[in-house]
């Protein structure tokens, strides 16, 4: 006598055989699984995952969000300083202390600029890209500040990590460009006004 599972099984099968709807069913359900595949293997597609692999990119991406966040908190502090030190020193402008404004104001984005290579370079030593500290910390400089001739020490599967230390570069050096614009310009004025308070007015000049 036949084991009862086996004939449940048996006639499960017979149904779906006898069953056309259910096989062309079954058929579109294995067509849309090998979309994806199908999907993948266009030439085009393939090119741009040899491009831009998605493990760069996904990594690249974040660490290039987090660099323009410590950027934004160092910019905003800078800022921040830089008006309030501009309003107390116009209060009794001199020549000197906007020379050591303009000072203050460049070795704080200096040492901003110096934690996002130190950022980068922990990324590349955790992630286990690069063992080294000393030559992750030289490699994410020069590729950072885009000057390049430190070698390329990128494992191969994971190159494209350089040009996102690069956009990086680009973009929060132009951030700060724009604030040392403005010092700049702060700096001139706190000067202009310390140069007419020590010009004698017409009429003192008139009496003497």
């Amino acid at each position: 006598m036949a084991h009862p599972l086996f004939l449940l099984t048996a006639s499960i099968s017979l149904a779906v055989a006898a069953d056309p709807p259910r096989q062309g069913l079954a058929a579109e359900m294995s067509n849309l699984d090998a979309l994806p595949r199908d999907i993948m293997q266009v030439p085009l597609i393939e090119h741009i995952r040899e491009v831009l692999p998605a493990a760069d990119l996904f990594f690249g991406a974040a660490m290039l969000i987090l660099i323009m966040l410590i950027h934004a908190a160092g910019v905003r502090a800078a800022t921040n300083r830089l008006l309030h030190r501009t309003a107390v020193i116009l209060a009794r402008p001199t020549q000197w202390r906007a020379d050591l404004l303009m000072s203050g104001i460049v070795f704080i984005l200096l040492s901003l600029h110096l934690v996002e290579l130190f950022a980068w370079a922990a990324a590349l030593v955790y992630s286990g890209l690069v063992s080294d500290w000393r030559a992750a910390g030289f490699f994410a400089g020069n590729t950072y500040t885009t000057i390049g001739y430190g070698g390329d020490i990128l494992p191969s599967g994971w190159r494209m990590l350089a040009p996102f230390i690069a956009i990086s570069g680009l973009f929060t050096f132009g951030w700060s460009g724009s604030v040392l614009v403005d010092l700049i310009g702060r700096c001139q004025r706190i000067k202009d006004a310390a140069e007419s308070g020590r010009r004698p007015s017409g009429r003192s000049r008139a009496t003497a």
